[in-house]
């Protein structure tokens, strides 16, 4: 009666979009044979077609159709057609109904399987939460989603990714740059920037960008700058924010100065920026300090303040309250002589590493073997000397 029942509706389906005749034939003849894979993978195909997503077809076809056989199909593939219906009902609590209906139902079947389609409908119902307001509600979502992605292994990509992508969209809407610099990068760890539309990914760039400059906790640009989603920025006129990671990167004040100057207006055209000038300047500065330092050969590490203050534009006193930042960030470790104007690191922050940066690595590297086997060769001829005495 039941499989009746989905059989009419489709023929239905066909007698009013014969436009979609010969795949809706092909979705009945699966159907009948019980080819709940192929059934799966042309589902997939026809909700990736325009005309399969006109009006309310796409929540029709769930509502009468796959509905009927959702327990026998992969879980997750579910969750994913359920999520693409979702964005066809009219009203937010109607979708919410609708993608919480689907939750109960998998939470029914009890099996192992269920979790992570259950956790990827929890994230979207969350982002739901967030778009109408309720962000606590949103929060305490995401906090319970997290303990359970912690809890599974061999957790499929998307899933992960609807965690920290939710997660990326509480802290943007809360304003935690760092957090939502964090979480951001974490979602495009589980996807390709290639599937991305152009549009979102210059819009993600941009975000994730000044996130990075603002974040208080920030002070290692590599891994955005190594990730192709910065390649975006080029394209869209937002070229200049491309720059400013790099001077951040390098620590680089003349560069930085030089920079504002020459890209006043579109700086002046994002409010956060303007706001947060002083934390701008400040950061930069700490970011020329760190990179100083990280030049130097761990065993040479012992640096003049007047030398910091030609790198970093300050003076001996603003000098001295910088290492004092730094020390309290924990971005380096050592100890400051004010007698001697000299501050000795025995430990500076890790960071990723650009490719230029690698390459100067390899180049302290390549000087540092010299110079031993220079020493070797030294030590033997000296010791054939002493054996022939």
């Amino acid at each position: 009666m039941v499989q009746k029942k989905a059989l009419d509706f489709l023929e239905d389906l066909q007698a009013d979009h014969p436009d979609l005749a010969a795949d809706i034939a092909e979705l009945a003849g699966f159907y009948q044979r019980k080819l709940w894979h192929q059934i799966t993978v042309k589902l997939e195909a026809c909700f990736a077609q325009p005309g399969f997503n006109k009006g309310d077809l796409p929540v029709r076809l769930y509502q009468n159709f796959i509905s009927d056989f959702a327990h026998k199909i992969n879980l997750l593939k579910l969750a994913f057609f359920a999520v693409h219906v979702s964005k066809h009902f009219p009203s937010p609590p109607q979708t919410l109904d609708f993608l919480n209906s689907v939750i109960a139902r998998l939470e029914e079947l009890k099996v192992p399987r269920s979790a992570e389609p259950i956790l990827f409908l929890r994230m979207h119902v969350a982002q739901l939460k967030l778009e109408t307001g309720a962000v606590q509600e949103a929060k305490t979502i995401l906090e319970n989603g997290t303990d359970t992605l912690d809890s599974l292994s061999d957790v499929d990509p998307s899933v992960s990714a609807a965690v920290y992508y939710v997660w990326s969209l509480y802290y943007k809407g809360v304003s935690d740059f760092a957090e939502f610099y964090k979480s951001s990068l974490m979602y495009l760890s589980f996807v390709s920037s290639d599937t991305l539309p152009q549009d979102y990914k210059v819009k993600l760039a941009v975000d994730i960008s000044l996130a990075a400059l603002l974040g208080e906790a920030v002070y290692s640009f590599g891994q955005l700058l190594q990730h192709p989603i910065v390649e975006s920025l080029d394209a869209a006129n937002f070229q200049w924010l491309h720059e400013m990671l790099k001077v951040f990167n390098s620590g680089d004040m003349h560069a930085y100065d030089e920079l504002c100057s020459r890209h006043a207006a579109a700086l002046n055209a994002q409010p956060a920026l303007v706001a947060n000038e002083r934390r701008l300047r400040e950061k930069i500065t700490l970011m020329a300090l760190v990179d100083l330092i990280s030049e130097l050969p761990a065993e040479n590490r012992r640096i003049a303040l007047s030398t910091i203050a030609q790198r970093t534009k300050l003076s001996t006193d603003g000098v001295e309250f910088l290492l004092m930042k730094a020390l309290a960030l924990h971005l380096i470790e050592g100890t400051i002589d004010q007698v001697e104007s000299y501050v000795a690191v025995s430990w500076v922050q890790p960071r990723v590493l650009t490719k230029p940066q690698i390459q100067g690595l390899k180049e302290r590297l390549d000087g540092w073997i010299t110079k031993v086997t220079s020493v070797a060769a030294t030590l033997e001829a000296d010791t054939v000397g002493v054996v022939e005495a």
